[in-house]
């Protein structure tokens, strides 16, 4: 009886972990274990938060219509645009960030940011924009407990359920 006790708690705990997607007209992105939605002003952002890995992620897109010849010149903005948000937070809530040069690289579809930080109050993050002639996705996860080679390697695995639409 105890064993069945805990193979019925094993099963019910297990349908609580289930595995959640965020379904945009830009992306998809499939979300493995705990993730929980949270609210967002922004029906174009998504922000999910994992207790068992104690990461906030924050998804978003922009649709647009650019040429394929533009999307470095775009990725460049973003750059910017990314850089002086993480400045003016930083800014905001009396935080020194370090923040790793920015990568941008050219992919099938178009152009990729990456790049990757800390806090003086020890968060560590990491963003993935990508750029194509159709949209612009970004992913940012942050976590406060995580070390920036375990919340990389989250976030690798994260950025494996990311298909583009």
């Amino acid at each position: 009886m105890k064993r069945f006790i805990a193979s019925l708690l094993a099963i019910l705990s297990f349908g609580v972990l289930a595995d959640a997607d965020v379904n945009t007209p830009a992306f998809k992105l499939k979300l493995l274990g705990d993730w929980k939605k949270e609210k967002s002003n922004d029906p174009e952002q998504y922000s999910y938060y994992s207790h068992a890995t104690d990461t906030g992620i924050t998804c978003s897109y922009i649709l647009t219509k650019a040429k394929p010849e533009d999307t470095e010149r775009i990725a460049k903005k973003l750059i910017e645009f990314r850089l002086g948000a993480e400045e003016a937070a930083a800014n905001k809530f009396d935080l020194k960030m370090t923040i790793a040069e920015p990568l941008l690289a050219p992919f099938s579809k178009g152009h990729q940011v990456a790049y990757f930080g800390h806090d003086s109050r020890n968060r560590q993050f990491r963003y993935l924009g990508l750029v194509t002639p159709s949209k612009t996705v970004n992913i940012y996860a942050e976590s406060k407990s995580r070390t920036q080679s375990e919340l990389e390697a989250d976030f690798n695995k994260l950025l494996k359920g990311l298909s583009l639409e």
